[in-house]
């Protein structure tokens, strides 16, 4: 694969840059077994994401969501050149944004030709070794009452008054058309194609997995962005358990229509749906159910407390609906911001929670233009240096504790080596953690207890093998040190 020969391009990167890494003092281990990055398809168990080997995947990545037309993300100027800048600074997934205005314009009639365009950013980032999340983008239902996502011929709002002059996010709360257009959807009212508006969403699902069915490097499909309850939407506010029936009623039978149709196109890659928005400021918790009851199912959630102190409720609820329905869980949104006060405290929560997550967004919060190579100026100070960090990406085993100093450029991370689907991992099956130059202009030191190093000072993909006789492992990865 194009992703296992990067760790070379990157170790030649890092010793430009100066990086160094010293090895703690230990017996010779054996040689590794087993590739370094993800391998495909991606599953889970439970909560945990999973790849191929049964490793554990916390891995990191970043949204890249065109709203304007034509809706792709090579319209907005994303390249492989910013492909290949993510994978360098450790971003290994990229949630890649399509709209209903783009895939079905005119009532009924699939547009086959954007699908074609989101599909070469799709393989232009599998090129870099980086996976995709295909996410069904609305913000307010649609342009005709919000921003953007379903067409106009599909918001169906009856004589409720538009106000137009409420902008994001209080258009929710303030535009009677978008909350009946909403509930249109959730009631499957008929539209101008003369099909329920769930068919017409569970179509294009079909169409988008017809077409990407066969691609490994597609992590699976991201249902419904920020979701909202539609007419009777305080009911999800004002209780914090949520509104267990709008979930049950609602968002069930809409998720399930989209995974049945993304299965009937032989399409088996993950599905994650999303709870209402009202639970991503972490005052209520859902009783959304797993996604068409199916077994490669979870939830994709999003983490903006109204104070950053917050978030640690907001993840820890997502980790509680995982728990009781046994579904996998993706963080897909949180940051938006350029502030270090709001961002340190959100990555520690989601990175303490041992949650894999995805910035919001790529443009503009962490690299300012789409027109310019990233980095340098082109390369948001304040918010690199919390995101581009050093985690563990793939753990052959079971995560334990993970603590990160975006500050301090300091990790600790302990794993269990018991693999979350029982069996046991072959001898020499490596833990592979991120390690990007960035921050470590000055070099790192890693030390472990319990493990071997098998991979080269200076290695940007640091990887570590168990010994034998290990119960569990602990990784710290330190600035400073020498490449001896």
């Amino acid at each position: 694969m194009v992703g296992e020969r990067r760790p070379l391009a990157w170790l030649l990167v890092a010793v430009l840059l100066g990086c160094s890494t010293t090895h703690a003092t230990q017996e010779p281990g054996p040689p590794p077994s087993g590739p370094a990055l993800p391998v495909a398809p991606i599953g889970h168990q439970g909560r945990w994401l999973t790849d191929a080997e049964g490793r554990v995947l916390l891995i990191h990545g970043v949204n890249m969501v065109q709203k304007d037309a034509p809706y792709t993300p090579a319209s907005a100027g994303f390249s492989d050149a910013d492909a290949a800048w993510l994978a360098t600074n450790g971003f290994l997934v990229v949630r890649v944004g399509i709209l209903a205005t783009g895939l079905m314009p005119t009532p009924g009639v699939v547009d086959t030709g954007y699908i074609q365009q989101v599909a070469a950013t799709v393989s232009d980032l599998a090129q870099n070794g980086i996976y995709s999340l295909i996410d069904f983008h609305q913000d307010g239902f649609g342009p005709a009452v919000g921003s953007d996502g379903f067409p106009p011929w599909m918001t169906l709002t009856g004589d409720a008054g538009n106000d137009t002059d409420a902008g994001f996010p209080f258009y929710y709360e303030q535009n009677p058309a978008l909350q009946q257009a909403f509930q249109s959807f959730w009631n499957d009212a008929r539209d101008l194609d003369d099909a329920g508006l769930e068919d017409d969403y569970a179509a294009m699902f079909s169409a988008v997995a017809t077409q990407l069915a066969g691609q490994p490097y597609v992590l699976g499909y991201d249902l419904f962005n920020e979701p909202w309850p539609g007419t009777t939407w305080s009911a999800c506010l004002n209780d914090p358990g949520g509104c267990p029936t709008l979930d049950t009623g609602e968002l069930g039978p809409a998720y399930a229509k989209a995974v049945s149709a993304i299965r009937a196109a032989g399409d088996h890659h993950l599905v994650f749906g999303e709870p209402f928005n009202l639970f991503n400021f972490g005052l209520s918790t859902t009783s959304m159910p797993l996604p068409g009851g199916d077994s490669n199912a979870g939830m994709s959630f999003h983490v903006y407390p109204l104070t950053p102190n917050q978030a640690a409720v907001g993840v820890g609820n997502a980790v509680s609906w995982s728990t009781s329905t046994g579904g996998a869980l993706l963080n897909t949104e949180w940051g938006a911001t350029e502030s270090a006060e709001t961002l340190v405290p959100e990555s520690v929560a989601l990175d303490s929670a041992l949650v894999p997550w995805i910035f919001w967004s790529f443009c503009c919060e962490l690299v300012p233009s789409l027109q310019e190579a990233p980095g340098g100026t082109n390369l948001v100070a304040s918010t690199a240096a919390v995101l581009i960090q050093p985690y563990p990406l793939a753990v052959a085993g079971t995560p334990q504790q993970l603590t990160v100093d975006p500050t301090g450029e300091t990790l600790s991370f302990t794993w269990s080596t018991a693999p979350v689907a029982g069996g046991s991992f072959a001898t020499g099956t490596v833990t592979s953690f991120e390690v990007p130059a960035l921050p470590y202009s000055g070099g790192y030191t890693a030390t472990v207890t319990g493990g071997w190093i098998t991979s080269a000072p200076c290695a940007p993909l640091l990887t570590v093998a168990a010994k034998p006789d290990a119960d569990t492992v602990t990784v710290e990865v330190a600035p400073g040190g020498s490449c001896t």
